[in-house]
């Protein structure tokens, strides 16, 4: 009989490591949630306290769990520079591996997720489409600390890697402060109650620009193939959901889909702003019978700032995950609604 695929999902906490989650779970995978309390596990997972930043900790957590085929890494560690960030998500990837490559002898393959800041894009315009191969820009970045780790630790070892790279990433998440949907519908909410239309609140270039977005869900289902396709060992992939999109298109089918109308862009100091909105979305709460949610820290508003400002094109080659064997396409319009269809439902945002 064969052995049933044991995940081990580092970050399960966050968008796209419950993205993965989901997806094994739904394939019928035995799937461990590492966290620092061990709760809040997924319907179909199991819930592992672990410090990843402890690797005594860490190894005596995932002792236990000797049958551990798979680990997936999408944990991260803000820091208050890029030189900062490097030091401690690097160890959190060693801390993990090593102690599941010292559990489990059936270990055979780890997942890690990057993103496109290993393209550059967070300091300037880089060439497009950004390609795999495509020779790596002026460090720190921690994205390569962690790919030349893995590929040292795993020479000779029994097991490969793969680096999934998506751009924007969309999905739910609540207490993740990196969050571009909820960001959205907050802000959008705030808009409708004070009789606003929705004005895209980033650059005008950035309207106008060329991005792509990764959704949890898209990310989990690469992660998945990634796991046991051959053609996926000690590789960077790429992964998006599809067709390149611009905001000016997007804009007005999220306004539609909450109801409101859309107005031309205007930027607007989000981190500055939104803050001061907590008793127009007090009210909103009180009416809607929602969550009580602190707006100032539920969201980081300096990060949405970020994102939406990013006024140049981004945009990922995705030859090379298609040549290799991943499919997948989904509509990056409908899924952003359908993202904020959930947050509705589960009473974070008004319906």
């Amino acid at each position: 009989m064969q052995q049933k695929k044991t995940a081990l999902i580092a970050g399960a906490s966050g968008i796209v490591g419950r993205g993965i989650a989901e997806r094994l779970a739904g394939e019928g995978w035995r799937v461990l949630c590492a966290s620092r309390s061990g709760g809040g596990a997924l319907p179909g997972t199991e819930g592992l306290a672990v410090d990843l930043m402890d690797a005594e900790a860490c190894a005596r957590a995932v002792a236990p769990h000797t049958g551990i085929t798979h680990v997936f890494h999408a944990a991260f560690q803000p820091a208050l520079s890029r030189a900062d960030e490097v030091a401690p998500n690097l160890a959190m990837l060693r801390n993990v591996i090593e102690a599941a490559q010292q559990a489990s002898p059936a270990l055979r393959k780890v997942v890690l997720v990057t993103g496109a800041k290993f393209y550059g894009i967070q300091w300037s315009a880089s060439p497009t489409p950004c390609r795999e191969s495509d020779p790596r820009q002026l460090p720190p970045n921690f994205y390569y600390d962690q790919e030349d780790w893995l590929r040292e630790a795993s020479r000779g070892a029994h097991w490969r890697w793969a680096n999934l790279i998506p751009p924007f990433v969309s999905g739910y998440a609540v207490g993740n402060p990196m969050n571009l949907v909820l960001g959205i519908g907050l802000y959008a909410a705030v808009c409708k109650e004070l009789g606003m239309p929705l004005r895209f609140p980033g650059s005008v270039d950035a309207f106008e620009a060329l991005h792509q977005i990764a959704d949890a869900r898209q990310i989990g289902a690469a992660a998945a193939w990634a796991a046991d396709a051959p053609a996926a060992e000690d590789e960077a992939f790429n992964v998006t959901n599809g067709d390149p999109a611009r905001w000016r298109q997007t804009w007005p089918v999220i306004a539609g889909a909450l109801g409101m109308s859309c107005a031309e862009p205007k930027t607007l100091p989000l981190a500055d702003m939104m803050p001061a909105q907590q008793p127009v979305w007090d009210r909103i709460a009180r009416r809607h019978a929602l969550r009580s949610i602190d707006i100032a820290r539920i969201v980081d508003w300096r990060w949405m700032d970020y994102m939406l400002r990013q006024s140049h094109d981004i945009v990922l080659a995705t030859a090379k995950i298609r040549r290799a064997g991943f499919h997948d396409c989904i509509d990056t319009d409908a899924t952003l609604v359908q993202r904020l269809r959930e947050l509705q439902t589960s009473e974070v945002l008004p319906s």
